[in-house]
């Protein structure tokens, strides 16, 4: 079966708890709200994807159970085909639990679960009668699952884009196949060892990770905006952010990366205008309360000004 883009990557149900400040260390605080959404980076990156228009398919491993099901209807209900979502008996769906305070920044944990019960085996099976033009993952999931799978989308031919997040799982056999990474700057500095904090530094970085054989990367700098470095033509781009008043920060990553790999697809040579794109959407993201629904469909991308 033959897809545009083939996203792999974690599925968790997320909950999200609205505070005014950050509690300190052993207090008790009361919280504004609490959402309950469908998320984890695979299933947002294929939303992203779908709501650009262009084909998709997710890999990924929910448990059996209640959690389970809510993130197959959610999918089902993006327009994206489950067929390729394992379910697991013997392990729960993945759960995260986000603290998001009145800046719209949000600290992140994430009981995996599921994710990482997907295994060789399924990778081998799921992916055996699959064809993209572009295979986008994350690192949400088995490390066994990662290399299987980029094993395989390498022998295939796909363009790979690797978003090697979150930063704890990032392992470096991944770069081998790499096509381009977008790490932000927590996942840079844990594949280059320096800090970023600014466009120099992130030129720094981006430069270090081609030098560890990818031929394209992306370091994602916030509502800083972002720096391209192509190894082929030892160039730098420098892209700015798009200025918004941050709500929700949750999945603005996953947005970006989505967006990324469709907009590829449908202008394969124009990296730059991709990122540019992407960068809108994330910010559209941002600027937005709510999960999966908050991701930007390509018309709003289009209409979206400052």
């Amino acid at each position: 079966m033959k897809f545009d883009v083939i996203v792999m990557g974690g599925i968790n149900v997320d909950l999200l708890v609205h505070v005014q400040q950050y509690p300190p260390y052993g207090t008790n605080v009361p919280a504004q709200s609490l959402e309950i959404n469908v998320g984890g980076k695979g299933a947002n990156q294929a939303v992203a994807v779908v709501k650009q228009h262009v084909r998709t398919t997710l890999i990924g491993s929910i448990g059996a159970d209640q959690w389970g099901q809510q993130a197959l209807d959610s999918l089902t209900q993006n327009n994206i085909l489950p067929d390729q979502v394992v379910i697991k008996s013997t392990a729960a769906t993945g759960t995260a639990v986000a603290v998001v305070d009145q800046t719209g920044e949000n600290t992140l944990m994430v009981v995996l679960g599921a994710n990482l019960a997907l295994t060789r085996d399924d990778i081998l099976t799921v992916m055996q009668d699959l064809e993209a033009n572009i295979f986008l993952t994350n690192l949400e999931t088995s490390r066994e699952s990662v290399l299987t799978a980029l094993q395989l989308a390498h022998k295939k031919g796909m363009y790979i884009i690797v978003d090697p997040a979150p930063a704890s799982s990032y392992f470096p056999e991944v770069l081998q196949y790499a096509d381009l990474v977008t790490p932000n700057k927590e996942e840079t500095q844990q594949i280059t060892g320096i800090p970023v904090g600014n466009f120099a530094e992130a030129q720094k970085a981006a430069y270090l990770i081609t030098q560890k054989g990818v031929p394209k990367a992306i370091v994602k700098l916030g509502s800083l905006g972002s720096v391209l470095y192509e190894a082929s033509t030892q160039h730098f781009t420098i892209i700015p952010a798009t200025p918004v008043q941050a709500v929700n920060t949750v999945g603005a990553g996953d947005t970006f990366a989505g967006v990324l790999a469709a907009n590829l697809v449908q202008d394969p040579d124009n990296l730059v205008s991709a990122i540019k794109t992407a960068s809108k959407a994330a910010a559209l993201k941002v600027a937005r309360s709510g999960g999966q629904a908050a991701i930007p469909t390509q018309e709003e991308i289009a209409q979206f000004s400052i």
